[in-house]
């Protein structure tokens, strides 16, 4: 689930759809954007309307950052703000709005001559104007320019510490650092920690930053044997090093080798403040396949290794979508024979369930140019299901092909854990409801789209269902990955109309 805004329910819409089964869809009124920006976050909700986060440009990659207020029944307000202050000589960038408390905030960053300076500005949501803005802090120019260097806000769960989390920006053969400091609900600082990783910044690789309900920093690093096997990807020649931070070191709780296969990236999932799952999809062939999952827990506390599984997928799953023939045939004997493996497929989600198994959800993903035009292609899901010792319980593939030139926004899916069953949102052609095998159809392809939902149960059989034909959505395309929750039963969509962005509504999904 998306980290949580308040909202408030508000009833809106010109139509209800019920739905097949446990899933209605609620339509916000088609409205026209007069300017050529499209949004990139909902932010939230007060008594005043909704807020929206809009980037200047055809597909949102301006620089120009606007917050964008639509009434209650999420119709335009015609009101919005600039995030960007025309008078800013240095070179401005915004991190986006986040809502603290009851407070929208907007964080943005000023490079300079002598290092990149950090701001917060609130917004008042009485008078819809921006406060003065408030310095933070600043990362200063070391052996490099400060815009080298990586940087990560967090928020606790209880929103009352913020922590900033960077790189000292340094050359490759130098020492890698790092600062950490924490700072309250109104960005009053409490602490600032400077650490120094016992590797040179050409061999270190800082995949992740997170931390548990204690307010526990942790790192998750790939650290690599030499510089010189960085651009080999036919080699092993790394480990990958989670760290916590404490106030005197960084304290190395666990390594994990490759075991002669390709671990591109592992994805940590807390189970509690004490226990974490680190998974990833590997492969004996290359770094963009798929052999099997990976899964290790780990105990926090002492940095023991409760299991470490590699678990080959079936032969069931590579071939799960092909029809019956000579082309299987020899797909099933390739396979055995390890010659091919299930490939482009991305690691995307991890769903926790309460008896702390694992649902595992990767995409088919990769793009394609060809004469100054890239297709972006997001296809089959794979969806596996992990026991609490981090074993396959089942795997499942489910056929889906978005394929869209220029622009992705359209693609990928959204997942929802409700009880035990998941829910996958997405685009699809309505040729595919009830596909199992065999062609699939391209979800733009023709006026045959449609806005569904594809529900997994707990021994992983699914079902589509269609939520919205696209003449009922009046030829507007939902964007499965702008989203935000209205209440524990209701996902806030938005979608536009994929040949005119100006036209966009709302749509709601409701639970029953």
């Amino acid at each position: 689930m998306k980290p949580c805004f308040l909202f408030f329910l508000c009833f809106f819409g010109i139509n209800i759809l019920c739905s097949q089964n446990d899933i209605k869809i609620e339509y916000g009124a088609v409205f026209k954007n007069e300017k050529r920006e499209i949004p990139v976050d909902i932010i939230g909700k007060d008594d005043n309307g909704y807020y929206l986060l809009y980037s200047e440009g055809r597909f949102g990659q301006g620089d120009d950052m606007f917050l964008r207020k639509f009434n209650l029944d999420l119709t335009p307000s015609g009101e919005e703000i600039n995030l960007k202050d025309e008078n800013y000589e240095d070179k401005f960038s915004s991190l986006g709005l986040i809502k603290i408390k009851d407070k929208i905030t907007h964080i943005f960053s000023l490079l300079t001559d002598s290092g990149k300076k950090y701001y917060h500005q609130s917004v008042n949501l009485d008078t819809f104007t921006l406060n003065e803005k408030t310095f933070i802090t600043e990362i200063e120019n070391d052996t490099k320019s400060a815009n080298n260097s990586i940087s990560r806000f967090i928020i606790s769960e209880d929103q009352n510490t913020i922590t900033l989390f960077y790189t000292i920006p340094n050359k490759n053969k130098e020492i890698a650092k790092i600062r950490v400091q924490t700072f309250d609900s109104a960005f009053v600082e409490t602490s600032n920690l400077f650490f120094e990783f016992p590797y040179n910044n050409d061999v270190l690789s800082i995949h992740n930053v997170f931390s548990n309900e204690n307010n526990d920093l942790f790192i998750l690093c790939k650290v690599y044997d030499s510089n010189k096997t960085l651009s080999d990807e036919n080699n092993h020649r790394y480990e990958f090093q989670l760290f916590k931070v404490e106030p005197e070191s960084l304290r190395l709780i666990t390594k994990i080798r490759p075991n002669d296969v390709h671990l591109r990236y592992l994805s940590p999932k807390l189970l509690n403040n004490d226990q974490l799952v680190l998974t990833g999809l590997f492969s004996k062939k290359d770094l963009y396949a798929m052999k099997g999952i990976f899964s290790a827990k780990v105990d926090l506390q002492n940095g023991n290794l409760i299991y470490a599984n590699y678990n080959n997928l079936p032969t069931d799953f590579f071939v799960k979508l092909m029809e019956n023939g000579k082309k299987k045939d020899k797909a099933i004997s390739k396979y055995n024979e390890g010659k091919i493996e299930n490939q482009n497929f991305i690691l995307k989600n991890i769903l926790k369930f309460d008896n702390d198994e694992l649902l595992v959800l990767a995409e088919q993903t990769w793009s394609f140019t060809y004469n100054y035009v890239t297709t972006y292609f997001n296809h089959d899901i794979a969806a596996i299901k992990l026991d609490n010792q981090g074993k396959i319980v089942w795997s499942n593939k489910i056929g889906k092909k978005n394929e869209k030139t220029n622009v992705n926004i359209y693609s990928s899916f959204y997942p929802v854990l409700r009880d035990n069953d998941v829910y996958l949102f997405y685009n699809c052609n309505s040729k595919n409801l009830n596909h199992k095998t065999g062609f699939i159809a391209n979800s733009f392809g023709t006026y045959d789209g449609v806005f569904l939902s594809t529900k997994i149960d707990s021994s992983g059989n699914y079902n589509r269902q269609v939520l919205s034909t696209k003449q009922e959505l009046e030829g507007v395309t939902i964007r499965p990955k702008l989203y935000n929750w209205v209440d524990d039963d209701t996902i806030l969509m938005f979608g536009q109309d994929i040949d005119n962005l100006k036209n966009q509504r709302f749509v709601k999904l409701v639970f029953k």
